[in-house]
């Protein structure tokens, strides 16, 4: 049935208004997104080409000026003011570096500049140079004068901006140079210097080589030109995505490296510029495109790999399916692949096989092992170095290329490259190993830091236990035992909640260090926490000239100092003519004396430890009172056949009480018995005289020190009772005859 003219009128003022509706939000959203353009750093990029080389040790080469002009239109898209270079001299390149750097000083503190190169690059002495035209180049000393340092172009791009600045480097093709000049290695080398605010990237990982392809592009710049069209996509992502690119046309023989100082994001075509999703999707319907937007916004930031996945299914050749799928692939490679890898990595280092064409990390590692066993260092190290292109979370391959590297060049060289690996990469994993060649102190001082900055990376807290154990330090003091323990503690309780072997690629070199970490737990769980806390314990003794305190120390001393209430702390000596054969110093002298009359007080004890640190100072409280009764209660227990002595004289049997006397302020009651195992009689001590608690009386009143016992007595038994409320083991003394 046919609408009618009212209905008519009524559906065509609807779409009217709809239409009106849409075009309002499209001038709003690109008026905004022209807004953002105006405000937005201006973007300026030099593109450098050289492939028409001639002369023995520079060959001419197929892809480089097509290249540049790839790169050159694909930065055009992205927003670039782009100047191009094809097949330069010396001159010609210095020149047109000088230009942009005036350039890049005129264009605000906010300026992106880029800098791109394809040609042939070498290292000579470890500088990195790019080649010009006509570079007559015969030895390392050529190098400074012919060609153009990396270093060079670094510095110029940083005194002239400082926003954020790109460098590009297609550079690393196989030369002649190795044979003419001596120090010229293969491929570029590791940097030396990244300036702050920068982004670089090699064709290739240091010490290889980079292909110039079989097409009309070389893998690598391809790679880019596509890469950088993508929307919403960091550079960090984008070159991860070249990355995987190139080892997967190159089968592996190339895996670019990158360094990034960066301080703020980079985006070459921003993912919510409305403008450039229309320019994407050409003149789609703008109402879909709302809901696009809208969708995309919801799931975008939400790393759900399900809604990622719901975005692709309704908008499979949507404006952001390339951001989604790299967003998905990289939560995956966070979540569900570490078990496999490490399976297969197990699978491939038990073939001891050459992996023919590797593409992925593990792959590249198995190589690398295996290439070190078989003697062939140099396809070690490179493979070495393309695992590490890769930034994996793994620690055990720095371990075994750290190893390596120390047998190759020595802890120096190993440290240095280090040092130029970790330099403008954002790995902390990379850091760590890093940390690990440094000196015991120093290395010891970082990874304290790297706790503190990474409380569960667990690889950490083992490393750093190892600086406080025995088998390094030799000789260890309680307070390295305490921080051994402490960090084994935290060690193993990390790797109950499985924070440990997740950074191990090859698991049997994880359990080897669980196990290790066990075993000296076992060992270190003898440590009493009171000696921990205060390890120096006080030994008294009282004669009737004065007091003998004595400090017993739950720790190998070298020197020890005793500071008593309002005095400034001395050291107590040493032993004289004495060394202690573990540490081959004197041995310190354990004692120091006060007056009989001495009152309560408080000691301050400090001690210097093996390693010649300073401990305490440890507060010992000393109590006149309890330390006599405690003390002469100790010597009464170390020498109980001393109670009772025998003396038969003038026809009668004496026992004789004297040694009891002598220590009687420490006991309460001295219950014997004769010829009784259990004693069943008291003896009665004269009352203590602190003032001279070891006199004895042997006449006149209260001097009662034996009693005359029956001849024919076999034996003795006697029990003390002590001040303190205990009393001591029964004691038989036998008759002599």
């Amino acid at each position: 049935m046919g609408q009618s003219q009212d209905e008519k009128r009524k559906e065509a003022l609807s779409m009217y208004l709809l239409r009106l509706i849409v075009l309002s939000l499209i001038f709003v959203t690109l008026t905004g997104s022209a807004l953002r353009a105006e405000g937005a750093a201006k973007r300026f990029a030099l593109v450098i080409g050289n492939a028409e080389y001639s002369g023995k040790s520079l060959s001419p080469l197929k892809n480089p000026t097509n290249d540049a002009a790839l790169i050159s239109e694909s930065l055009k898209r992205a927003g670039f003011e782009v100047t191009v270079l094809m097949n330069a001299d010396l001159r010609g390149m210095k020149q047109a570096v000088a230009k942009f750097g005036n350039t890049l000083k005129g264009a605000g503190a906010k300026a992106i500049g880029l800098f791109y190169y394809s040609g042939h690059g070498f290292q000579a002495s470890n500088i990195n140079y790019l080649a010009p035209l006509k570079a007559n180049l015969q030895d390392e000393v050529d190098a400074e004068f012919e060609a153009i340092s990396v270093d060079w172009v670094l510095a110029k791009l940083d005194a002239a901006n400082k926003g954020a600045n790109i460098v590009i480097l297609d550079a690393c093709r196989n030369t002649a140079l190795k044979r003419s000049m001596r120090s010229a290695g293969q491929g570029l080398a590791l940097l030396k210097q990244t300036p702050t605010g920068s982004f670089i990237s090699f064709a290739t990982a240091p010490g290889s080589t980079a292909a110039d392809g079989s097409g009309l592009n070389s893998p690598y710049s391809a790679a880019i030109a596509r890469e950088i069209s993508q929307p919403g996509m960091s550079i960090e992502q984008v070159f991860k995505n070249v990355r995987k690119s190139v080892v997967a046309a190159t089968g592996g023989e190339q895996v670019p490296w990158d360094y990034s100082s960066l301080t703020s994001d980079v985006v070459f075509v921003p993912g919510d510029d409305a403008a450039a999703v229309a320019r994407s999707v050409g003149q789609a319907d703008a109402s879909a495109l709302q809901v696009e937007l809208q969708f995309w916004n919801d799931v975008k930031n939400s790393g759900d790999v399900k809604q990622l996945n719901a975005y692709l299914a309704k908008f499979p050749d949507g404006a952001f399916a390339a951001v989604a799928k790299s967003r998905i692939e990289e939560a995956n490679s966070k979540t569900g692949s570490a078990d496999q890898i490490e399976k297969l990595f197990a699978r491939l280092t038990s073939r001891s096989l050459i992996v023919e064409k590797p593409t992925r990390p593990h792959e590249f590692y198995a190589n690398a092992r295996m290439h070190e066993l078989q003697g062939d260092y140099l396809r070690a190290r490179q493979d070495y170095m393309k695992f590490f292109a890769f930034g994996e979370a793994y620690v055990d391959p720095h371990y075994r290329f750290q190893s390596f590297l120390k047998v190759q060049e020595g802890r120096d060289g190993a440290w240095e490259t280090y040092l130029s690996m970790a330099r403008g990469r954002k790995d902390p994993v990379l850091y760590f190993a890093t940390d690990l060649l440094q000196k015991r102190d120093a290395r010891v001082k970082r990874l304290e830091a790297y706790i503190q900055t990474y409380p569960d990376f667990a690889p950490a807290f083992y490393e750093l236990s190892r600086d406080f154990s025995q088998a390094r330090l030799g000789q260890q003091s309680l307070a390295d035992k305490k921080r051994e323990n402490e960090l084994l503690t935290r060690f193993m309780k990390l790797v109950g909640e499985g924070k440990f072997l997740r950074y191990f690629m090859d698991q049997q070199a994880a359990a080897k260090q669980i196990e290790d970490a066990k075993q000296r737990l076992a060992a270190l769980s003898f440590l009493s926490s009171a000696a921990m806390k205060n390890p120096v314990k006080l030994n008294t003794t009282r004669s009737n000239q004065g007091w003998m305190l004595s400090f017993s120390i739950a720790d190998q001393a070298t020197e020890i100092f005793v500071a008593k209430p309002g005095q400034p702390e001395v050291s107590t000596g040493f032993m004289p003519g004495t060394i202690n054969q573990t540490t081959g110093k004197p041995v310190p002298y354990p004692m120091v004396t006060l007056p009989g009359n001495a009152g309560p007080m408080e000691l301050k004890v400090s001690y210097r430890d093996v390693r010649g640190q300073k401990q305490g100072p440890f507060p010992v409280r000393f109590n006149p009172g309890s330390a006599l009764m405690d003390g002469q209660k100790m010597i009464l227990e170390r020498m109980p056949n001393s109670w009772i002595s025998f003396r038969d004289w003038d026809g009668k049997m004496f026992a004789y009480f004297s040694h009891l006397v002598s220590y009687r302020c420490a006991i309460a009651k001295i219950e014997f018995g004769v010829d009784v195992d259990t004693p069943d009689n008291q003896f009665h001590l004269l009352p203590c005289d602190p003032a001279n608690p070891h006199s004895v009386r042997y006449k006149g009143k209260n001097s009662l020190t034996h009693l005359i016992i029956p001849r024919q007595t076999r034996y003795m038994t006697a029990k003390l009772t002590y001040m303190d409320g205990t009393q001591s083991a029964i004691q038989r003394f036998d008759v002599p005859r």
